[in-house]
């Protein structure tokens, strides 16, 4: 049996035990770009373009990425915030593509999100009890002397006093507020959260205390995560697998060890070449890959391989065929790349010379 036929088999293997509680396939979300007068639609911005995923219970996945990748509209449209163009989600075994709102009412009491911004989430003429009781009035499930009881231990499990539950959201700092917005998504006793950027906003001595507070949340109740965030020191720390996007697609995933100690393709080698050393003895060994020219517009990426335009490894073959996310060359975990190859860190800078001087 191959690789992929083999990779394919566990999968399904996975799903039928009931170890998958999300699986996307081929996901795309393409916004219109319209104008004139009679706004025509002119274009599409292909925001995810044919993205395929499972997450594990109980695993956090992390998804990496530069700024404008469409990692917040992956993690939207899963949820159903947005409605995705084509593709399937299928969330605990059941196929949610289609639902209409109503039908997604009784889903999301088990999939929730915390968004980026604490600032902005939290609507700022609601005390905190009324913030973290909202899920619970919502699902009819707020009872007065019962529900007042479950937002104060809500506010305790993240770190809170209930005494902050009369107070309104501009008299709390950056870190509180995310830790009012997690006890909002926690309310319903969810199986999933999805964590849009959760500590990107946040001062660096307050993530710590966050990404802390997100472990232990899911050692106490047995939550999975989809982790968003474009910073790999946090991922690395938090994450179970992880999976590199690059212009509305998935490049490369596989473990926590596989990526960030086997990195295949040549856009994660660049991203891992710009986290910062932390030990002292290796600093200095090892030189930043500078990537040329700017990232492409996601409304005409590309033909074939859409990293190949800053690509050192590119040749005549990435600009005709879209590669495949598969297992390549000896790698252990896909990857899209027809020339990818299994390096260590500290060796990216060697790969890169060796290149330019044969260029």
């Amino acid at each position: 049996m191959s690789e992929t036929n083999a990779e394919v088999t566990s999968e399904a293997t996975s799903s039928a035990n009931g170890d998958v509680i999300l699986r996307v396939e081929s996901l795309v979300k393409h916004f219109p770009i319209k104008a004139g007068v009679l706004k025509h639609t002119v274009g599409q911005v292909k925001a995810v373009d044919g993205v395929d995923l499972t997450v594990r219970r109980g695993e956090t996945l992390g998804v990496v990425g530069e700024s404008g990748c469409g990692k917040t509209t992956l993690g939207r449209t899963i949820i159903k915030l947005i409605e995705p163009t084509a593709g399937r989600i299928v969330f605990d075994e059941q196929d949610i593509t289609e639902f209409k709102r109503r039908q997604m009412r009784p889903v999301r009491r088990d999939i929730q999100i915390v968004f980026q911004d604490p600032y902005a989430s939290l609507n700022p003429r609601m005390t905190v009890r009324e913030i973290v009781a909202e899920p619970l009035q919502i699902h009819g499930i707020y009872r007065r002397g019962e529900g007042r009881r479950r937002v104060e231990e809500l506010l305790r499990t993240v770190g809170l006093s209930p005494e902050h539950a009369n107070r309104f959201p501009h008299e709390f700092s950056g870190g509180q507020r995310q830790r009012i917005g997690v006890a909002r998504a926690l309310a319903l006793n969810p199986k999933m959260m999805v964590l849009d950027e959760p500590v990107s906003a946040l001062d660096v001595s307050i993530q710590a205390q966050v990404v802390n507070l997100l472990a232990q949340l899911q050692n106490e109740f047995g939550l999975t995560y989809l982790f968003i965030a474009h910073d790999l020191s946090v991922v690395r720390h938090v994450s179970d697998r992880v999976a590199v996007m690059y212009l509305g697609k998935i490049v490369e995933v596989g473990t926590r060890e596989q990526i960030y100690g086997r990195p295949m393709h040549p856009y994660t080698q660049a991203l891992l070449s710009a986290v910062p050393i932390d030990t002292p003895n290796q600093r200095g060994k090892r030189k930043r890959i500078v990537l040329e020219g700017d990232v492409p517009s996601p409304a005409n990426p590309p033909s074939g391989c859409r990293f190949r335009t800053r690509c050192w490894r590119a040749q005549e073959i990435c600009a005709e065929e879209d590669p495949a996310l598969i297992p390549r060359h000896g790698g252990d975990h896909p990857v899209a790349c027809h020339f990818a190859e299994v390096m260590k860190p500290l060796d990216l800078v060697e790969d890169v010379a060796a290149a330019s001087k044969a260029g």
